[in-house]
């Protein structure tokens, strides 16, 4: 678990470094205006990636769950083949789906290139042939992602996190870079735009030969039979408005805020808000290691996932409460040196309210992959339209009342309300993870409550309340982690001989009340 989330962040950190190389480069070379219609054009893909219909992220929960059913690396030559057949039953045909979704969406976009390229012209500038020009070229890029995403997910699905990260790192490295070497031989955004487009397509091959050589009937249509995708349907329904819902409400508040008080005092929130946000990338590397482990394991062994539960709850803890200890001591002295003493003086305070908010919103990441990884996506969602009215509520009053530390106690007590929530529910869809979500939920209580406290109190004296809180906290989440060590059993399972047979009552992950099984969905 703690290589691969290693890997996740990797995959993640050395893109990021890329970007800070090469932005400045970009905006010196083809000038502001240009630089604002890419990075346009960036957004515009990145929004169209969720017309995957949640197919990606659906199919690494049921391949996964197949490869729980099948066994581990113990089976004799005939089983491997079945498997490979079995998991190319679903994968093969959700990935053709994927590919004709972006052939679909990226036709959509090509179409419209006209009409998109006179929008851009106006709010940037650029002469609109040459936005035409790089929106075509865009257009084969949505294809291109789709497939990959979906070849991904049948990596992920084996915990094959090595090869991901190293693709995912050159295709990142290359989205920043490559347009680089392009820029002394043209200025022209289209040369830029199918640097990065070649950077999409090398992922693809990359991810094409590691997924074939994982499941080689992949190549082999006759192969995948008829399968019943209903239930991956069902499922990335529910995963599609999980990525409807949830950037809806991490994004509401700045447009609420912009809408009661002055453009620069939206400043004030955003700024730290988007500096922390980017935090989220060390419990995303986590849950992206988790998700596979505990769709294989649920099925095999289902007091697995009180394990995972454990090790990566308590891990996410352990780094967090360190984050928000080191907050209370520097945020503001870090951000009086970034950004100057009269913005520290204005923001400071939104920063910590903002941190306790991440604090619950990290501790949230493992129950939430784990609820998803036994199939009920459904529950987060359905959880997620419950919230979306009562925050927004709760958020126009507080932001009118109070501005933007208003906006941020109204985004951190949903995120704490989220977190509580889910893990109240996770041992009613999970058994055997009872015990643990208790104990992670008390300890991410006293921790917020430490927080709050010194918050309210203010001072040095509200500073040495949260930090004695939280060091509290802290030894006994410690302490957890070195006399456990959860993580060194959890993939104990998947390494034993398939000829321990499967309990036979144990039931097949659900979707609103039908089961999604993944041996069942070959049948003709």
């Amino acid at each position: 678990m703690l290589r691969n989330t290693l890997w996740n962040l990797l995959g993640e950190g050395l893109p990021m470094a890329a970007a800070l190389l090469s932005i400045p480069l970009l905006i010196s070379a083809v000038g502001m205006e240009r630089f604002g219609a890419l990075t346009l054009i960036w957004a515009l893909l990145g929004y169209l990636g969720v017309l995957d219909l949640g197919l990606g992220r659906s199919l690494v929960q049921i391949v996964a769950d197949r490869i729980g059913h099948a066994g581990g690396p113990g089976e004799t030559p005939e089983e491997a083949g079945q498997g490979s057949a079995n998991t190319a039953g679903i994968a093969g045909p959700a990935i053709a789906l994927m590919g004709a979704i972006g052939i679909l969406t990226g036709g959509a976009v090509a179409l419209g290139a006209g009409l998109l390229a006179d929008r851009f012209q106006l709010e940037t500038g650029t002469s609109p042939d040459e936005i035409r020009l790089s929106l075509l070229v865009a257009a084969a890029i949505v294809p291109i992602a789709l497939i990959s995403a979906g070849l991904r997910g049948v990596l992920e699905a084996h915990q094959r996190f090595r090869p991901i990260s190293l693709v995912r790192m050159t295709v990142g490295v290359l989205n920043y870079l490559s347009p680089l070497f392009v820029l002394p031989f043209s200025q022209s955004l289209v040369p830029v735009i199918a640097a990065i487009a070649a950077g999409r397509f090398i992922g693809l091959v990359g991810y094409g030969v590691l997924a074939v050589r994982q499941v080689p009937d992949l190549l082999r249509p006759g192969r995948w039979g008829r399968p019943a995708l209903r239930g991956l349907f069902t499922m990335s329904a529910w995963m599609m408005l999980n990525n409807l819902v949830g950037p809806a409400m991490l994004y509401a508040d700045r447009f609420i805020l912009l809408s009661l008080v002055p453009a620069a005092m939206v400043a004030f929130y955003t700024t730290p808000f988007e500096l922390l946000s980017r935090l989220m990338v060390i419990p995303g590397a986590l849950s992206l290691a988790l998700f596979p482990l505990a769709s294989s394991l649920f099925r095999r062994d289902p007091p697995a996932l009180g394990r995972i539960l454990d090790a990566g709850g308590h891990l996410t803890l352990a780094v967090f409460l360190a984050m928000q200890a080191a907050t209370i001591v520097g945020g503001e002295t870090a951000l009086e040196l970034w950004l100057g003493p009269a913005f520290a003086a204005n923001s400071a305070s939104v920063l910590s309210i903002l941190m306790l908010g991440v604090f619950f919103n990290a501790t949230a990441y493992v129950p939430n992959t784990l609820i998803q990884s036994v199939g009920r996506v459904d529950v987060t969602a359905r959880l997620q339209l419950v919230e979306l009215p009562v925050y927004l509520g709760v958020l126009w009053l507080l932001a009118e009342r109070y501005g933007a530390v208003g906006a941020a106690a109204a985004w951190s007590l949903r995120t704490a309300v989220d977190c509580g929530l889910l893990l109240v529910l996770l041992p009613r869809l999970a058994p055997g993870t009872g015990t643990v979500a208790l104990t992670i939920g008390l300890r991410a209580l006293l921790a917020g409550v430490a927080g709050l406290a010194g918050l309210l109190v203010g001072g040095p004296v509200g500073a040495a309340i949260s930090l004695t809180g939280l060091l509290a906290v802290g030894l006994g989440v410690a302490g957890r982690l070195l006399r456990t060590r959860s993580w060194e059993k959890l993939a104990a399972p998947l390494r034993k001989n398939r000829a321990v047979p499967l309990p036979a009552a144990l039931p097949a992950p659900r979707m609103n009340g039908q089961a999604i099984d993944g041996a069942a969905a070959d049948r003709p």
